[in-house]
């Protein structure tokens, strides 16, 4: 009998033992994905619909990132302990389908002339809280599937996902946006929710619900749940001086938040928003680079020193933009931009593929819903407050102003790492712990 052999050209065939190899991780990988671009797509239409639909001001377009990330801030610990409650597939799949309703009722309120800046905090808001959870659970659900250095080359791989759909995203988004206005262009993230929802449906690995105590033990308390997983945080050098610099630095960013620079590249450099979809989307160059070659810059300057170096290189895209001005010209504005785009998320890369390996593999399973969920509520607790501040500085000094704050301030956020002791990590811990 005959060797059943692939239909497939040779150059499409997945070699054996490679991580597309598997059809769950081909599935988790489609659904991240198709998720991730749609999300590009609102990024940038949200703050655009504030911009040129309801003609918010700059203060207002800067808290839309505020409303957001206000449900991380609320939420985090609470729903970090509950996930490590209880199977992660469906949450994601819920989510999913959650995100798409919630970004339809902006095309639907368009239409009826029901559109307005109290809308669109409310969906931002919501939106923010499911993914939040969908954050949470996806990070936590990926360790089930894989291990050690298979988990660290998965999580690379998530970065240049990310990165392919931070190029094709704003770009579709600038188009979309430019031709048909923000409120339908909104209309493609909600199909992207519904497709990775479809493909998650599909995922055959069966999930083992997490261990219980004795049903004759008195049961733990949420607060206690919550409790256990901050301890761990705060009392672990490493992922403390972690979360305290992403603290700092994201309080900054929060400053000089997405809508500042929207409303920035709108108003004062009057760029279209098929050339901003452009600016930003050239990230991606920056974060396939880093994302590429994570692994080997962490090999030989050692984890913890490429963790440094990335959070390093953060500021230099707000910088770089505060500078620009229209005398210099469209082209000259875009080249400049971009490039400052690509350096930011050369750093971007090394910093959150290197870390987020890192914690998944030093913290023990039971504790990882609650351990990415107290990182998150960490690291973002600032952010709300940045976009209110840059909100301030924005109607009150200008959008340059808060742009110039907020780089400034990302500069002196990697400094909880230097104490952390984390330079000293050379490599990555073998498998995660049990």
């Amino acid at each position: 009998m005959k060797k059943r052999t692939s239909s497939r050209p040779s150059w499409l065939r997945i070699p054996q033992g490679d991580l597309f190899a598997d059809h769950d991780i081909r599935l988790l990988f489609g659904a991240q994905g198709v998720s991730m671009l749609g999300s590009q797509v609102s990024n940038i239409a949200i703050p655009l619909i504030a911009i040129d639909v309801i003609h918010a001001s700059d203060g207002g377009v800067a808290l839309i990132e505020g409303a957001f990330l206000l449900s991380y801030v609320l939420f985090s610990l609470p729903v970090g302990a509950l996930l490590d409650r209880r199977t992660r597939r469906p949450v994601l799949i819920a989510m999913d389908l959650a995100r798409m309703g919630l970004l339809l009722a902006l095309p639907v309120s368009y239409a009826l002339g029901a559109l307005s800046m109290g809308l669109l905090y409310i969906v931002a808001f919501f939106l923010g809280f499911g993914s939040l959870i969908y954050d949470v659970a996806h990070q936590s659900y990926l360790p089930a599937l894989l291990k050690g250095p298979r988990l660290a080359a998965a999580n690379s791989r998530l970065m240049v996902l990310d990165s392919a759909a931070s190029i094709t995203g704003p770009l579709i988004a600038g188009i979309a946006v430019g031709r048909f206005g923000g409120p339908f262009a909104i209309i493609l993230d909600s199909l992207s929710y519904l497709a990775s929802a479809l493909l998650l449906r599909r995922v055959r690995h069966i999930e083992v619900p997490p261990a219980r105590a004795d049903h004759h033990a008195p049961r733990v308390s949420l607060r206690s749940e919550m409790r256990e997983g901050l301890a761990w945080v705060l009392g672990h050098p490493h992922l403390r001086g972690n979360a305290l610099a992403a603290l700092a630095m994201n309080f900054f960013a929060g400053i000089a938040n997405g809508g500042v620079m929207i409303a920035y590249a709108r108003r004062e450099l009057l760029l279209p928003a098929e050339l901003i979809g452009i600016i930003l989307g050239a990230g991606v160059i920056g974060l396939i680079l880093g994302s590429l070659s994570s692994g080997r810059i962490a090999a030989r300057i050692g984890v913890g020193r490429s963790i440094i170096v990335g959070a390093a290189i953060l500021p230099i895209f707000p910088l770089v933009l505060a500078l620009l001005n229209t005398g210099i010209g469209s082209a000259g504005i875009a080249l400049i931009a971009i490039g400052g785009q690509i350096v930011a998320y050369f750093g971007a890369a090394l910093f959150h593929s290197n870390q987020i390996t890192y914690r998944q593999l030093i913290t023990p399973k039971r504790l990882l819903g609650r351990m990415n969920a107290s990182m998150k509520w960490v690291m973002l607790l600032g952010m709300p407050l940045g976009t209110v501040v840059g909100a301030l500085i924005a109607d009150a000094a200008g959008l340059r102003a808060a742009l110039f704050a907020g780089a400034i301030g990302i500069i002196f956020g990697p400094l909880p790492l230097f104490f952390s002791g984390i330079a000293a990590v050379k490599r990555q811990p073998s498998h995660t712990i049990e």
